[in-house]
């Protein structure tokens, strides 16, 4: 609603100084991280809500979620650079039916002429946990509270899709968000599915760079990079649920 309300106001504002949709396709990375910043707030209020009745009615275990440490949170981005990587050759394999070229070009559009550390912060840090707060730590975790653990994570996901308000990032997007939720539920720390996100959102920035220079270099080293991302996916979702083994009772 908050994302809604000022791009609204917003494009009544650039519309009646007499500009267009292009010079508002330009300023929607600024509007992510305003919206991702004010929703926030009220948001993580929600959560502590939900937590403490949570508690109070033994759906979790009344101590903290589990801590990552360092090789972990590294894991947890590669792991989110992978997904990403894998989620994007999938919607471009039906690119004929969701119509990627132009999705691309909207796109290019919104990140043209922006500085590489502007787009990280705003795309790769503030909108993941901002989405995070709302789609999995109250929107997930509510809906678990109600149904089976396997449909939470599916509708779950399809409302973080839809969310994205284009087929192909609903595609992209529902995908993503159903491993989230689960990563998010095996890992025990509502930290790994930001993290997954913030991977997955600064790999889509960096990595259309980082093809060119590495094929220019090295055509072949290509398929090396996206082996890596795969053992990392492999050995990461094999790591978090050996790690949930043993444990009894939900801790978020």
């Amino acid at each position: 609603m908050i994302s809604q309300i000022i791009g609204y106001i917003a494009l009544w504002l650039i519309t009646r100084s007499g500009g267009g949709m292009d010079v508002y396709y330009e300023q929607v990375v600024l509007l992510t991280g305003l919206t991702g910043i004010l929703s926030m707030i009220p948001c993580l209020w929600f959560y502590s809500r939900d937590r403490i009745a949570r508690k109070h009615g033994g759906l979790v275990l009344p101590q903290k979620p589990w801590k990552l440490d360092l090789p972990e949170i590294i894991l947890l981005l590669g792991m989110g650079a992978a997904f990403s990587q894998y989620a994007n050759m999938l919607v471009g394999m039906l690119q004929s039916v969701l119509n990627y070229q132009e999705y691309q070009e909207t796109m290019d559009q919104m990140t043209a002429g922006k500085s590489m550390w502007f787009l990280l912060i705003c795309m790769g840090v503030i909108a993941p946990l901002a989405e995070e707060i709302v789609f999995r730590w109250l929107i997930y975790l509510r809906l678990r509270d109600y149904m089976r653990i396997g449909f939470a994570m599916v509708i779950s996901g399809m409302i973080f899709g839809i969310y994205h308000g284009n087929l192909v990032q609903a595609v992209y997007a529902s995908l993503l968000g159903i491993v989230f939720a689960y990563i998010l539920d095996i890992s025990g720390c509502l930290w790994s599915s930001v993290l997954l996100h913030m991977g997955a959102n600064i790999w889509s920035l960096i990595s259309p760079d980082l093809y060119t220079w590495i094929i220019a270099r090295n055509p072949a080293a290509i398929m090396i990079l996206f082996l890596i991302l795969l053992m990392v996916m492999i050995l990461g979702c094999f790591y978090f649920t050996k790690r949930v083994q043993g444990r009894s009772k939900r801790v978020i």
